[in-house]
């Protein structure tokens, strides 16, 4: 008899055991983020997700970090081994839904409060009533710099300039000649350092919509060419090849090293600063510019686990995690922007920080141009714009170039 109850246990084991595997689902999520404490909290999203699913699922991040992110997800969903869910860019989404790799979201979203996310943040991912990609960071760029060089220059910390109303392009010019005259060090380094290569755009939109232009309006007027814009990117041209104050191409200083006096940047950067020895700070861009870098999670349509992996993009950016990444990267959430756990989630800011220089940026600023034929205009523009980047450069000439290229490719 015991025998028997021993062989019939062993027997439960064993099929507990097979449907346990049976129900474990293999999922690969694709991330920008090779961070190892940002992934851990994303893990714990996906365990938190299979839990409540009951079911166990075996995740694994592939981690695309860098300026080839875009075309190395594009090339990892066409093959054998493609994601099931993905980070993906603002810059991106509007091809990525017109290729179909995006899945619908709708049904996975409908314990989503409307009224929670902001609609304008959202706009950008969804087409018409579908949506295909859910925000989780809308994080806006601000101003990072080394307090010390500024006072060694003899100039007024930035925040001061900001509570005078004389924090200008003019005055952050004139701050960043006078930081490079004085200590050696340059004033500005452009995003990432990248500001002459793969982040052009992204580098010269503060300055372009800081003298009221733009690279094109959310209803496809080409504005690259406009008076305000050719003002806007002579402004940083003049910048680098008469003052001199900016990091020029090729060169490896670096703001998060001190090799650069500021950098406009996201708040996911600020664990660059953790061991400096030099005091930082923050701020507004200069004349109130603001403008978003956003990032959205979303399903990949082919995956044969589509469902699954769009509810587990529901559940990765919904607000009880929203509130816990927001650390470091924001999110359009209102409930999170508002909270007294948001206004404290950061290690390196205080609450009037991301309340003030953050929080309010999130809901006043726009997003990139963007348009479902990005990646084609990206790469039929660079080689014009590589043509900005030299002394004698014809500003009005090079701009009417990439105009043209704007006006045969929108749509």
């Amino acid at each position: 008899m015991k025998k028997l109850i021993c062989l019939l246990l062993s027997v439960l084991l064993l099929v507990g055991a097979s449907a346990a595997m049976a129900d474990s689902v293999k999922l690969k999520i694709a991330t920008w983020t090779s961070n190892e404490t940002q992934l851990a909290l994303l893990g714990s999203f996906v365990d938190e997700f299979a839990q409540k699913k009951g079911i166990d699922i075996d995740y694994t991040f592939e981690s695309l970090s860098g300026a080839e992110y875009s075309s190395l997800l594009l090339m990892d969903l066409q093959s054998n081994e493609a994601p099931d869910a993905f980070w993906i860019m603002e810059s991106d989404i509007k091809a990525f839904i017109g290729a179909g790799l995006c899945a619908k979201l709708n049904d996975a979203l409908t314990d989503y409060d409307p009224d929670d996310i902001d609609a304008g943040a959202l706009s950008l991912w969804r087409d018409g009533d579908d949506i295909y990609a859910v925000p989780f960071s809308t994080s806006p760029f601000i101003m990072i710099y080394n307090k010390d060089l500024f006072e060694q220059a003899g100039l007024k910390d930035p925040n001061e300039y900001v509570a005078e109303g004389t924090w200008t392009w003019e005055t952050f010019r004139e701050c960043m000649k006078t930081i490079k005259e004085k200590t050696g060090v340059y004033g500005y380094m452009t995003v990432n350092n990248a500001g002459f290569a793969d982040r052009t755009e992204m580098n010269l939109t503060p300055f372009v919509r800081g003298f009221g232009g733009d690279f094109w309006t959310d209803d496809l007027e080409v504005k690259i060419d406009s008076a305000e814009s050719i003002a806007g990117v002579q402004f940083f041209h003049d910048m680098v090849f008469e003052d001199e104050s900016v990091v020029p191409a090729g060169d490896q200083s670096n703001f998060f090293t001190g090799g650069a006096a500021c950098t406009f940047n996201q708040i996911s950067q600020l664990g660059n600063l953790k061991d400096v020895t030099w005091q930082w700070g923050v701020c507004k861009l200069p004349g109130g510019v603001s403008f978003l870098g956003q990032a959205a999670m979303s399903a990949n349509t082919n995956s044969k686990n589509a469902e699954l992996a769009a509810e587990l993009v529901a559940y990765m950016t919904s607000d009880t995690c929203a509130a816990r990444v927001a650390q470091y990267w924001p999110p359009c959430r209102h409930s999170v922007l508002d909270s007294e756990d948001f206004l404290n989630s950061n290690a390196y800011l205080d609450a009037d920080q991301m309340k003030n220089i953050v929080a309010s940026s999130v809901l006043n600023s726009r997003a990139m141009s963007n348009n479902i034929n990005s990646p084609s205009i990206k790469i039929e523009t660079e080689i014009l714009f590589d043509k900005l980047w030299t002394k004698d450069a014809d500003i009005a000439s090079i701009l009417g170039e990439i105009a043209a290229v704007y006006r045969a490719n929108l749509q």
